[in-house]
């Protein structure tokens, strides 16, 4: 069904020909060159006047045209805007719900975090707690280790010190013995000396095969002393060497010390193995 202007103008015949002209009435100045042409002859007047009916009918189907197509365009933008809004509304409801939805997601998301934040701050208490334990246990075993090696090189020192006396004497020793060996030296000489001195038609045979048998007994005698001298000079000349080694170690170890570098257990197995050496070399002594 067409809207009321449209129907109104459809029905609407051409409009009645005004008569004003015709009663003789004033006619404005503007209307005097449209009237004169129905002052011409009748037979020009009615094609005039049909002319003017099928232009004034040109113009009413324009009109009817124009509103016609101003109607649908009006429908049509209508219907665009009823769909549009509904699609807005549809979308507006969506957006609500997804603003919704991670308003309930931030909010898990929130309490999740200060779970995690609480759990990280208690395991970080336990750490530091069991840290500041453990550094404490180390302090004390660090302390502990340099006590028993302070103590350690105090006895060394100790040691060392008695060790350079026992070196001491024995150095003397060694001296001794050697002027003993060159004593024997010296007396084994002059008894071999005075044996060829001894003329033999002055002795009887008995005497003279007794006399070299003694001689050959005290020679014997001379050279196994003089060889166990020798030994002894000798056994006396490493140990003196040995000690002398082991009176280095001590100055070693303080420089290990003062390093700050803790002593393994196999670190203190040559000092051991020293120490007794020393006290078996006291105890020959």
């Amino acid at each position: 069904s067409l809207p009321a202007f449209l129907s109104d103008t459809k029905d609407r015949g051409p409009p009645v020909q005004s008569q004003t002209w015709r009663s003789g009435e004033r006619i404005p100045f503007g209307q005097t060159h449209s009237l004169r042409a129905f002052e011409k002859p009748p037979l020009v007047q009615t094609q005039a006047l049909r002319d003017f009916e099928k232009h004034l009918n040109d113009l009413k189907k324009e009109n009817f045209s124009l509103k016609l197509r101003i109607y649908f365009l009006e429908e049509r933008m209508q219907q665009k805007y009823e769909a549009s809004r509904e699609d807005v509304y549809k979308r507006n409801i969506e957006l609500k719900v997804e603003v919704e939805s991670l308003k309930r997601e931030l909010q898990d998301r929130k309490q999740h975090l200060d779970k995690s934040w609480a759990d990280l701050e208690d395991l970080n208490s336990q750490n530091t707690a069991e840290l500041h334990s453990q550094v404490e246990e180390r302090q004390q075993e660090t302390e502990h280790v340099y006590e028993l090696l302070e103590n350690k090189i105090q006895l060394l020192q100790e040691e060392s010190r008695l060790a350079k006396n026992e070196a001491t004497g024995t150095a003397a020793l060694v001296e001794v013995e050697k002027g003993c060996n060159l004593e024997l030296s010296e007396k084994l000489k002059d008894a071999v000396k005075e044996e060829e001195d001894v003329p033999r038609d002055q002795m009887k045979p008995d005497q003279y095969s007794e006399a070299l048998a003694q001689r050959d007994r005290r020679i014997e005698e001379l050279r196994q002393s003089l060889a166990a001298q020798e030994g002894l000079v000798d056994q006396l000349s490493q140990e003196k060497q040995q000690l002398l080694h082991l009176l280095e170690e001590p100055s070693s170890m303080e420089v290990q010390r003062d390093g700050a570098s803790l002593p393994q257990d196999g670190s203190f197995r040559g000092e051991k193995e020293g120490l007794s050496y020393l006290e078996l070399l006291f105890s020959k002594l």
